[in-house]
C-alpha cells in the first residue's frame, strides 16, 4: 500500500512537470488506476487533473479555464463546458 501511494505521488508530480503532452495523460490515467485499485483517497492534484462531468483529462491551464471571483476558484472544462467551483480563504 505505501509502495502504491509512493507511486501514485511520483506520477502526479512527473505530469505537472509537462501536463500537454501525451505521456503526462498516460500517466495520470494509470495513477488513477492506482488509486481505485488500492481503494486509496484520491490526492487533490490528481482530482486537478480531470473533469468532474465528462471524466476526460483536462489539466490546469490546458483543458480548462480557471478564474477567481467572489472567494471561489472556478473551473470550466474545454471539452464539455461543466463549471464546478471551489471555495478558498
Amino acid at each position: 500500500m505505501k509502495a502504491a501511494a509512493e507511486s501514485v505521488k511520483f506520477l502526479v508530480s512527473s505530469v505537472y512537470n509537462n501536463p500537454e503532452s501525451y505521456l503526462s495523460q498516460k500517466q495520470a490515467d494509470l495513477a488513477k488506476r492506482i488509486v481505485l485499485k488500492f481503494r486509496m483517497k484520491q490526492p487533490y492534484d490528481l482530482k486537478l487533473l480531470f473533469c468532474k462531468k465528462c471524466k476526460a483529462y483536462s489539466p490546469p491551464l490546458y483543458g480548462k479555464t480557471i478564474r477567481v471571483r467572489r472567494g471561489r476558484v472556478i473551473f470550466r472544462c474545454k471539452n464539455c463546458g461543466s463549471v464546478y467551483r471551489i471555495p478558498f480563504k
